[in-house]
């Protein structure tokens, strides 16, 4: 089948996902000024999965190697990515996180036989160049942790992973593969929840929680399996250059204030990015 006739579902799945993926990084860092980042997660992982079994209307969990590996590595994602925000601005970690392309290419070749083309890696480069050059701007005034970058680069290696366990695992039946997903690192989330406790429930933290659990999990999940299952991830990955560009849109439309040159150039590198490994 054609890749032209996968773009219609692939644009509708990724609109939704790029909005929601937009505001996580800020909503996440504010929810943790009253909760610690286990706790955080793993109600947000337990609410998440709970909502998607209820959409199933069926409570039977997956159980084989693949799916618990894939819980695993979205547990490990979720846990640096969320621990990484406590040393790390949200730009910085936006920006950080943007390096899954270059990782997730090569690990389809490695684990799925998934052999990317030419221009897919041409994408992903020109794509990367694009966000290093966004992030010159995002650091100038900034001291980037050392601990919190090396975190947050941790959140981009595994989340390359699932995504290709996305991958291997399209034929088996979505949302119940990401409700299992979703209540596997739950319970991982909680079985290390003594290393640090804490909660304060306020109605901050209780719309944080909601944003984090029904938009940026359950259905922030179920899209990015949706997207995955329709390309090679060579393909797929590089999408996610789309984030930046919707988080300057968000601030001009809110500031009224136009970005530094230097970031519209970065914009640029990323929609040509996205523009070589998509569609030339």
């Amino acid at each position: 089948m054609s890749t032209s006739r996968f773009i219609p579902k692939t644009v509708g799945y990724l609109v939704p996902y790029v909005l929601i993926a937009t505001f996580q990084y800020q909503v996440a860092q504010d929810g943790l000024k009253y909760s610690s980042p286990f706790v955080l997660m793993g109600l947000r992982y337990l609410i998440a999965s709970l909502i998607l079994f209820g959409v199933v209307r069926s409570f039977r969990p997956i159980v084989n190697k693949d799916t618990v590996l894939l819980s695993i590595v979205s547990w490990a994602s979720s846990g640096f990515w969320i621990l990484g925000l406590e040393y790390v601005s949200p730009s910085e970690s936006a920006v950080l996180s943007y390096t899954m392309p270059l990782i997730a290419i090569p690990l389809s070749y490695l684990l799925l036989s998934e052999k990317a083309s030419h221009k897919e890696w041409i994408g992903a480069g020109v794509g990367f160049v694009g966000v290093l050059v966004y992030s010159f701007a995002l650091f100038e005034n900034q001291t980037l942790s050392v601990l919190g970058a090396v975190l947050t680069l941790s959140n981009a290696f595994f989340w390359g992973m699932y995504t290709i366990y996305y991958r291997k695992l399209k034929n088996q039946e979505a949302t119940m593969t990401v409700a299992t997903q979703l209540l596997f690192g739950a319970l991982f989330f909680f079985l290390i929840i003594p290393l640090g406790y804490r909660l304060e429930v306020t109605p901050n933290f209780l719309f944080d929680l909601a944003y984090l659990s029904v938009l940026n999990g359950a259905l922030y999940f179920l899209l990015w399996n949706a997207i995955v299952r329709l390309q090679s991830v060579g393909k797929t990955s590089t999408l996610i250059y789309s984030i930046p560009i919707t988080v300057t849109v968000a601030q001009y439309l809110e500031t009224s204030l136009l970005p530094p040159p230097v970031s519209l150039i970065g914009i640029c590198l990323m929609i040509f990015g996205i523009s070589v490994s998509r569609f030339w």
